[in-house]
């Protein structure tokens, strides 16, 4: 039987948003019950930036690194490493990052092997995008930061790397 057949759907609802209501209460903020919506609200803001990468000929290559993320504070002034790659002089490279829904503001930064930034996108959008075609193969260090958020709070932030 489901769920439906034997409790209206309305009285459902309004039990789920009484019980959150009194966890909220209690002083446990939704971020502190379940993080894993927030992976899942932030993969679907990628998931559309993977989508028009692969309609502009971007792609996952096969057998190597491809995405990384962390839990991120809201600030203005801390950059997160995520990961080092090595890519390849003359190839074409998408760098892509998404906030959850909390998310206001994510900034994604690429830096060379010196430590030098060679790509950043700092436009105030809860999603980032960056090309880069690097002019030597070397590691690159890609950087992510969440500059605003809802109240400040953490969010996760997804980042994905592409190329053609």
């Amino acid at each position: 039987m489901s769920r439906q057949a034997w409790f209206p759907r309305s009285l459902w609802a309004g039990c789920v948003l009484g019980v959150r209501g009194v966890v909220c209460a209690a002083g446990v903020a939704p971020a502190q019950e379940k993080q894993g919506i927030f992976i899942t609200q932030a993969s679907a803001r990628l998931t559309k930036l993977i989508d028009k990468g692969n309609g502009d000929g971007y792609k996952l290559d096969d057998n190597s690194f491809s995405i990384g993320g962390g839990w991120l504070a809201q600030s203005t002034t801390k950059w997160v490493p995520l990961y080092t790659v090595t890519l390849q002089s003359g190839r074409s490279y998408r760098f892509l990052a998404a906030g959850d829904a909390d998310a206001k503001d994510v900034d994604l930064e690429v830096r060379d092997a010196a430590g030098k930034r060679v790509a950043s996108e700092t436009s105030t959008a809860p999603e980032a995008s960056v090309d880069f075609r690097p002019e030597s193969t070397q590691q690159y260090k890609v950087y992510v930061r969440l500059y605003a958020s809802r109240e400040n709070l953490p969010c996760v932030c997804l980042a994905v790397l592409l190329s053609k």
